[in-house]
């Protein structure tokens, strides 16, 4: 049987792939992102496999037609199971599931649900691999994580798990995160993975520099903190926190520019204002560009001289939603 996993690079989609792969061996693992899965989608309707499995990969609503067509372009075999936790439009969802085997829950894990879809008959490593998407991605606290970390001392997956969130920042995103996927679908755990750890190290002594950088430079407008330009890669997440603890904001954001984009990273802190919508809100009124995520976390794209407008306008949401 020919089979391709398609999910996200970051903890949760790599595990989510991990336990993917286990329950279809010998499958071909490719990363991508809610920006090009309809290209890859069509890319693979081609070879006409018997099965794709996606996991932790957003629906893009402004791509949701041409993720609708590749999907048509697969022959009424291939079998499709899309698993995903991120928010959809209720017509959207109901019209993916008429396509594919699309199993959705928001607020857990994209890895808890792909083992509750397929972890059944998986080996015990699996697990650990659902618990380590879920400590990854801030969904540790669902009653499958709080059910199933009492089978084990919940210190030692904390640090398997943070090993594999620290060497991730420093891991090459396309190549090295493969192997890594694949070492986890063995069950190789990441305290055994010497190069994850001497990774790991490496940048949890980065990030103290980067959160020095954030503290000296973030800058705050309403009750938005931001920081542009890190000369660290990577560490988006955490400097777009940072900055919103560093300015005592609610929003945090850390900007990377280009020549002509600029790539965003959004963080809640003591906030239940949720990201997610509020980028569904002000990214229509910014042409060309793009967004969005979970309510703790999401990202944005868009022209580099439209940074002050977004910025204006989440400014503007943050403190009418506060009111609220």
């Amino acid at each position: 049987m020919s089979s391709i996993i398609l999910t996200h690079g970051d903890l949760d989609g790599i595990a989510s792939g991990a336990i993917a792969l286990m329950a279809f061996p010998r499958s071909q693992v490719i990363f991508t992102r809610p920006s090009q899965i309809h290209e890859d989608l069509l890319r693979f309707a081609r070879d006409a496999p018997d099965l794709v499995s996606i996991s932790d990969i957003a629906v893009n609503s402004s791509m949701f037609e041409e993720i609708m067509r590749a999907i048509d372009r697969y022959p009424a075999r291939t079998k499709i199971h899309w698993t995903d936790h991120h928010p959809i439009a209720p017509s959207q969802k109901k019209r993916l599931s008429q396509k594919v085997e699309y199993f959705h829950e928001t607020g857990v894990s994209a890895a808890e649900l792909v083992f509750r879809k397929f972890g059944a008959k998986l080996p015990e490593a699996a697990l650990r691999l659902a618990l380590y998407g879920a400590i990854g991605d801030y969904c540790d606290n669902t009653p499958f994580t709080s059910l199933y970390l009492e089978n084990y001392d919940k210190r030692t997956l904390y640090f398997e798990a943070g090993i594999l969130v620290q060497a991730l920042q420093e891991i090459d995103y396309k190549r090295e995160s493969r192997d890594l996927l694949y070492e986890l679908a063995l069950g190789v755990q990441p305290s055994a993975m010497n190069e994850m750890v001497t990774l790991a190290v490496k940048a949890t002594r980065i990030e103290n520099e980067v959160f020095h950088y954030v503290q000296e430079n973030a800058r705050k407008m309403g009750d938005v903190g931001y920081v542009l330009d890190m000369p660290m890669n990577g560490y988006r997440g955490k400097s777009a926190k940072f900055a919103a603890s560093c300015t005592e904001s609610q929003v945090g954001i850390s900007a990377r520019s280009g020549e002509d984009e600029i790539d965003l990273s959004l963080r809640r802190r003591n906030s239940v204002i949720d990201l997610n919508e509020a980028l569904s809100e002000i990214i229509p009124h910014i042409p060309g560009s793009q967004g969005g995520g979970h309510p703790a976390a999401a990202g944005a794209t868009m022209n580099r001289n439209d940074f002050p407008t977004f910025l204006e306008r989440l400014v503007s949401y943050v403190n009418s939603s506060s009111q609220k």
